[in-house]
């Protein structure tokens, strides 16, 4: 037995050691799948070993492991269907692309030669000055401004308006003549004399009144009369004396003289005023007025005569209009009616017509024509304050407001305006001429000149030499005892100055509206 156990372990001995090398060759493979694996599980590349074995099981013959054949006939083909319409839709944007930046090029080709064009112009311009312009402008006829808004109104009045419009070839020239200073303050209004040659009137916030000798440009008067500002001057039609209007809530009447009998100066004296800045030599004294009118209980802002030349109204802000008879300072009428401060007064130059302007937004038409009944039409077309309504000689009115917006009124239909003008600007105190060219001051210093149908005759320069602030006023020079001097136009602005302007205007250019 005991020899029979030695030989079983002597076996043992010999077949352990035959084995050994396998063994540590085996450990040695375990240690290396160990270590290709994630930390702390060593198992898991075996596992994921023995699952691919498992699946390549299911997979055809002709399969390899990428899985290329893997998918249905069918579903390939919706695969490639579907890719080759998103490529499509790809080349289409990239296409449109393309195009785009082509049409972008060749707008700033454009864009470039068109600044080129007009940058040679504008260096030709100032080589040539003024004769370049002009001839520029009697080739074209009009400015491009001026046929842009013709081409807007006679679109809207008719074929055969916009037909005639093309005919015309002449154009509306300005340019000032004079500069009138004297004023400590802004210029709120100015008026000119309907009977005395070359003579204006201007009121002040200085709280004072001036006379001005157009043909000299001198002041020859200044009336002191009044504790407050100076917001308006009108002259009698047909008598040598002026009404004013102040924010001491007063109207005073008072007499003047023509520049030619009360403002003779030497040239000494002319160069000694130019000089110094001085007030002028002859001035108004408060003794010379006639009459004080004291119907209102707040400031006085406008006031007119009459066609009749005896009574005169007045506008307040305490929201009323009073009618005064010269001749005895009662008062005959008060017209009330607006709803918020009245802001202008105007009377029809023929008829016993005025009409109110107020920050409601409306005007209020009222006849005097006869005396037991008086008529009252309001005007509602505004959305703004109307700074100013004013008759012409054709029965109808024209009426400027906060709104930017100049608009004409029939006065045998104030349902709605025949024309409307829009700007981009408030409207100040504007004027009509007897030809019909409508003045219309702004905030922004501009001057504009209409017709009555609503097209643009001509803008005013707004250099910084002539009005530096806004323009409040505007008074035309019709009196036939002026036909022969320059200036046909009164401006009045916030930077203490009365500019004279030279205006001529073709009658080809005026449209009248019937």
């Amino acid at each position: 037995m005991e020899a029979s156990q030695k030989r079983d372990d002597k076996k043992s001995r010999l077949s352990r050691k035959q084995n050994g090398p396998k063994e540590r060759e085996s450990s040695t493979n375990l240690l290396k799948d160990s270590t290709l694996a994630p930390s702390g599980h060593p198992g898991i590349m075996k596992d994921l070993s023995f699952k691919r074995d498992k699946s390549n099981r299911g997979l055809s013959s002709d399969t390899d492991l990428t899985g290329e054949e893997s998918l249905p006939p069918h579903v390939k083909d919706r695969l490639h269907q579907l890719f080759a319409e998103i490529e499509g839709e790809f080349t289409q944007l990239y296409n449109e692309n393309l195009e785009l930046r082509k049409n972008n090029m060749a707008l700033n080709e454009r864009l470039q030669s068109v600044t080129s064009d007009k940058h040679t112009e504008s260096v030709d311009g100032s080589q040539n000055g003024a004769d370049n312009k002009a001839l520029l402008k009697s080739k074209s006829g009009l400015t491009s401004s001026q046929f842009s808004q013709k081409l807007k109104t006679t679109y809207r009045t008719g074929t055969s308006k916009l037909v005639s419009s093309f005919k015309t070839s002449a154009t509306a020239t300005c340019s000032v003549t004079q500069e009138l200073r004297g004023h400590k303050d802004g210029v709120l209004h100015v008026d000119a004399s309907p009977i005395v040659p070359a003579t204006a009137g201007s009121a002040s916030a200085d709280q004072t009144a001036k006379l001005w000798n157009l043909n000299t440009g001198h002041c020859y008067g200044t009336y002191r009369g009044h504790t407050g500002s100076v917001n308006c001057i009108r002259f009698h039609p047909t008598k040598q004396l002026v009404l004013t209007a102040s924010g001491d809530g007063s109207a005073h009447l008072w007499p003047f003289e023509s520049p030619m009998t009360s403002s003779l100066m030497t040239s000494a004296d002319e160069e000694m005023q130019s000089d110094r800045d001085e007030e002028p030599l002859d001035t108004v004294d408060t003794s010379a007025s006639l009459m004080r009118s004291l119907c209102h209980m707040s400031a006085v802002v406008a006031c007119d005569w009459l066609m009749d030349g005896q009574h005169f109204v007045t506008a307040s802000w305490d929201r009323t209009a009073c009618l005064v008879d010269s001749s005895t300072t009662q008062v005959v009428q008060t017209l009330s009616g607006h709803d918020q401060q009245l802001t202008h007064v105007s009377a029809h130059p023929q008829h016993k017509l005025v009409v109110t302007s107020s920050r409601d937004a409306t005007f209020r038409v009222c006849d005097f024509r006869v005396s037991t009944l008086h008529s009252v039409i309001v005007g509602q077309g505004h959305s703004h304050s109307v700074t100013s309504a004013v008759f012409t000689q054709d029965d109808k009115i024209v009426s400027g407001s906060d709104d930017r917006c100049v608009k004409v009124w029939d006065l045998k239909n104030m349902r709605s305006a025949i024309a409307t003008m829009r700007f981009d600007s408030p409207v100040n105190r504007l004027s009509v001429n007897q030809r019909g060219v409508i003045a219309i001051p702004h905030d922004n210093r501009q001057i504009r000149l209409f017709d009555m149908s609503g097209v643009r005759l001509a803008r005013l320069p707004r250099d910084r030499s002539y009005h530096r602030r806004m323009v409040s006023s505007t008074a035309w020079v019709d009196s036939a005892h002026s036909s022969g001097h320059k200036t046909k136009l009164l401006t009045a602005g916030w930077d203490k100055v009365v500019l004279g302007w030279a205006v001529n205007i073709p009658n080809s250019l005026i449209n009248h509206v019937k």
